[in-house]
């Protein structure tokens, strides 16, 4: 299932966000004593300070905005940062004698402005996430060395997928049924979460997709309906593998904060858990994958998918 993400808006949020810091940043160290004048006698190093950090954070922003693959809950702690220096400026304006009446007009502009770039960022988190309304899409590209054909004989084992997942403790397709639509994968965790995915489409050789059984009780992730993939694809000597979940949320946390954690946990857990069914797919001894290369297994690619 290909599917394309909006990162348009997320990307101007943040290119504007990074001019914006990079502007403020400048300012600050070129003219502390200006400025600290302005804002009613802050001293020189404070604000140096502060348009050294402005210029990291800006370095970051634009980092993030320029890349191929936008990571989306790295655009949320950015939009969590603006709202601490949001939250940061009211709390001094309601101290007594920090800012000059001049200075407090200064400092909530500024702070206006950056409350307007973390919204923006957020409304583009949720638009790079959204399928459709109410429904959002986190997917993942993994790039192995191992053939596709290799590959596919672990992937396509579906009830096995526990032995290369560590933070599954079980998993199997119920009632020893063969891999295809209809057949059921229960799974347990380490914390004993136990949820089961009905195959929705079985395509030997290529991929399969899921439909979790959100209505079982004791369902244990945010979504009131929720499927899933997994195909693999020859690229090179190798193949990518692409995994993707597409859910409608039940949790109070609105898409934009709930999306880019579950993305997070995707990010960091599933190139491993494929590097593990590389390495299962390639026979020990072969000579043409050298230990360069099996170093080189379960590769995050900077694609969106």
């Amino acid at each position: 299932m290909m599917h394309r993400s909006d990162t348009r808006t997320l990307r101007f949020a943040l290119a504007g966000n990074a001019v914006f810091s990079l502007i403020s940043a400048s300012v600050l160290v070129s003219l502390p004593g200006l400025v600290g004048g302005w804002l009613g006698g802050w001293p020189s190093w404070v604000l140096v300070a502060i348009g050294a950090g402005l210029g990291v954070f800006a370095a970051d922003l634009l980092h993030q905005a320029t890349r191929r693959r936008v990571a989306t809950w790295r655009a949320l702690y950015a939009s969590l940062a603006d709202f601490a220096w949001v939250a940061g400026t009211v709390v001094l304006l309601l101290v007594p004698g920090v800012f000059s009446p001049g200075g407090a007009i200064l400092a909530l502009g500024v702070a206006a402005a950056v409350l307007g770039f973390g919204a923006l960022q957020l409304i583009g988190i949720g638009r790079a996430h959204r399928v459709r309304s109410g429904v959002y899409r986190h997917c993942i590209l993994v790039g192995v060395d191992a053939p596709a054909a290799a590959m596919w004989g672990v992937i396509g084992r579906i009830g096995d997928i526990h032995r290369y997942a560590p933070m599954l403790q079980d998993s199997c397709v119920l009632d020893d049924r063969e891999p295809g639509p209809g057949a059921v994968r229960s799974c347990t965790d380490r914390a004993g979460r136990h949820w089961s995915e009905e195959c929705t489409e079985f395509r030997e050789g290529e991929g399969f997709t899921v439909r979790f059984l959100t209505d079982e009780p004791g369902f244990p992730f945010p979504a009131r309906s929720m499927h899933g993939g997994w195909e693999v694809r020859p690229a090179g000597n190798g193949s990518t593998v692409q995994v993707w979940w597409e859910l409608e949320p039940s949790s109070k946390l609105p898409a934009p904060v709930l999306m880019p954690m579950l993305g997070l946990k995707a990010d960091l857990d599933f190139p491993k858990v494929i590097r593990r069914m590389a390495e299962a797919a390639s026979p020990e001894g072969q000579s043409s994958w050298s230990a360069r290369e099996r170093g080189l297994r379960g590769r995050l690619l900077p694609r969106l998918c």
